[in-house]
């Protein structure tokens, strides 16, 4: 029997994140200490100090004790197994305590300047988010009112919905619609009213979301207008692999990803100032809308 996988799976969820953020101090600010952890969590020392332990024996080969730094600090094997590994990650936590210090008094204020730009929040009735919780969880046929662009003061449908998805800036659901038998995205913000779950059987076998199974790759270059040393930065900048990044992703969420990471995918022309460009995209095409 593995013991140490036993006690990795018996975690609670303020030791996991206790152990995801020893993993980010680490990687990221290069030294790890107690009095990181005591000034994150307001947890003591000691406490601390036994974080670090176990830590050190669930991954014995990422973090070794540095005596100039007087503190730990990420080994060559060093693999993360708490966190993704990636900046976006800790600058999000980091955030985070920043506004929980003013309302948790054990929290102290870290020290790493940071400052992240989020979208506003969109304006929606928890009511209607329990409502579609529910529905996708049951899988539930409900009426809606529901808003849009060409009939902005809302219209009555029927839909079948299974996920809720965030594109980035805003959140919807996917789900089968009745009206236009095909599945949709509807924006949570256009849902107006109550949404009442449709008991009455169905009349007709609603379709499997085959397009919602369906994974494409979005494979993105460096924009060839720019020189050869423009180009290798932008890969740089990007994280490429090489000279090129393959996102694999489901087939309705390629226009969402295209568009938060601002890569142009209609009338592309090479001289446009794009750093990076969709390589195939004549073969995504069919897959935006």
């Amino acid at each position: 029997m593995n013991i140490k996988r036993n006690l990795d799976r018996e975690l609670k969820l303020d030791l996991y994140q206790r152990l995801r953020l020893i993993e980010m101090i680490a990687l990221w600010e290069g030294r790890l200490t107690s009095k990181s952890m005591m000034q994150a969590f307001g947890i003591k020392r000691q406490q601390a100090s036994k974080d670090i332990t176990y830590y050190r024996n669930l991954c014995p080969e990422n973090l070794e004790y540095d005596t100039k730094l007087k503190g730990y600090k990420t080994t060559k094997y060093f693999k993360a197994k708490y966190t993704d590994g990636s900046l976006d990650e800790y600058l999000k936590f980091l955030s985070f305590n920043k506004d929980a210090s003013s309302h948790v008094s054990s929290i102290t204020q870290v020290n790493t300047p940071i400052e992240l730009i989020t979208p506003p929040n969109r304006a929606v009735e928890p009511k209607i988010i329990r409502a579609l919780i529910k529905a996708c969880r049951n899988k539930e046929r409900i009426d809606v009112k529901y808003a849009s662009v060409k009939n902005p003061l809302g219209e009555e449908r029927n839909i079948i919905p299974h996920t809720l998805v965030t594109s980035g800036y805003r959140w919807h659901v996917r789900a089968y619609c009745e009206k236009d038998k095909k599945y949709k995205d509807f924006v949570l913000g256009r849902f107006l009213g109550d949404i009442e779950t449709i008991y009455e059987k169905l009349n007709h076998k609603v379709p499997e979301d085959k397009l919602w199974h369906t994974f494409i790759d979005l494979v993105i270059v460096p924009n060839p207008s720019y020189t050869a040393d423009q180009q290798k930065l932008f890969a740089r900048e990007r994280g490429m692999d090489g000279m090129k990044q393959v996102i694999n992703i489901r087939a309705p969420l390629a226009q969402y990803y295209l568009q938060l990471m601002h890569i142009p995918f209609r009338d592309y022309s090479a001289d446009m100032p794009h750093s990076v460009i969709l390589e195939n995209l004549d073969e995504v095409k069919k897959y935006l809308f």
